[in-house]
């Protein structure tokens, strides 16, 4: 009898750390970027070459009115990325977004409202376009999406004759971009709400279910009566208006509207979205941990930028973080299918 209570005592307690351990790795898990993010603050603070101006109120703030565009790229992004879809044209959007609104303010004479309303629309009729080729014709996404963005950039640089707009942008939108409210750049509370109403969407209503469902198997959702089609052209839609207020929000940064620079925008965004999946909620692509991803980039960036790196650092680290964030979030999902 003893010997029996022995090893049931035994057994559980051999099994008893196997509990503790997957515990303690989801844990890891959750918040290894946070934790990665507050010792690379720690580091840069306490650095030489970058202690004094790294810790400056005037850098901080522009950390994070400098990355309001990336933001709202990368939660732009993740929309199709959780149906299972990828949206390689947010950048050049977010470029055509930007030229468009500018324009129709500066050259048109329209009010902002209705400029930066004619942005956003713009680029939700481009994802339009995107989710009818993928979801209708049966176009691979990336596919779709890469030869959109070249035809939206080759657009845009015809439109503009690779002149930068930048007479006659209204002040008004201009100062949203500028000025602080609070002492915090007002782009920051923009975000804030898109991010918001994004955490909603996605985590809180049937729809986001709907999409999450799609994206873990077409099929499956096909069997339950979902309309995958319709699934996968409103994130999209959602995706392309997204990229549209994030090209509002550089015109307004940036006071200008540079037909170049969109484009560029698609790699960073991507990079947090996918660094995103590997936090928070690992696995899945979620608000918060693409927030904390934008931040990791920006303030990694600017930490180097200002010990004296070069150029080519910013692209190169966004191009590594991307390649690191997809291995690891593929590995979290793969683990996670495992548990389920």
């Amino acid at each position: 009898m003893t010997t029996t209570t022995n090893r049931t005592l035994g057994s559980e307690a051999g099994t008893a750390p196997p509990r503790r351990r997957p515990e303690l790795l989801a844990f890891v898990e959750r918040y290894a970027l946070a934790a990665m993010l507050a010792l690379l603050c720690l580091f840069f603070s306490m650095y030489g070459s970058t202690a004094e101006t790294f810790t400056s109120l005037a850098n901080i703030r522009n950390i994070l009115g400098s990355e309001s565009v990336v933001a709202v790229a990368a939660l732009a992004s993740i929309v199709p990325l959780t149906c299972g879809q990828f949206d390689l044209s947010v950048g050049a959007v977010l470029g055509l977004s930007s030229v468009v609104a500018g324009t129709a303010a500066a050259t048109h004479g329209l009010p902002v409202p209705v400029a930066v309303a004619v942005g956003v629309l713009v680029g939700a009729v481009v994802g339009t376009f995107n989710g009818w080729l993928v979801a209708y014709r049966g176009v691979n996404a990336l596919i779709a999406t890469l030869g959109t963005s070249t035809l939206v950039a080759g657009l845009v640089s015809l439109y503009t004759e690779n002149q930068v707009v930048s007479v006659g942008i209204p002040e008004s939108l201009t100062n949203f971009g500028t000025v602080r409210l609070l002492g915090v750049p007002q782009t920051l509370y923009a975000v804030a709400l898109i991010a918001a109403i994004v955490y909603y969407l996605l985590r809180h209503t049937p729809y986001g279910r709907y999409l999450a469902s799609v994206g873990a198997s077409p099929t499956s959702a096909r069997l339950v009566g979902l309309n995958v089609p319709r699934m996968i052209l409103s994130s999209f839609v959602l995706s392309g208006a997204l990229s549209g207020i994030a090209g509002v929000l550089l015109l307004a940064r940036a006071g200008t509207a540079n037909p170049q620079v969109g484009p560029g925008f698609t790699l960073a965004a991507l990079s947090a979205a996918f660094l995103g999946a590997t936090a928070i909620r690992p696995g899945t692509f979620n608000v918060f941990g693409t927030l904390l991803g934008v931040l990791f980039v920006a303030v990694s960036v600017n930490g180097l930028v200002l010990s004296g790196a070069a150029d080519w650092v910013e692209p190169t680290f966004n191009g590594a973080a991307l390649l690191v964030a997809v291995t690891l979030s593929t590995a979290f999902a793969r683990r996670r299918a495992g548990r389920t």
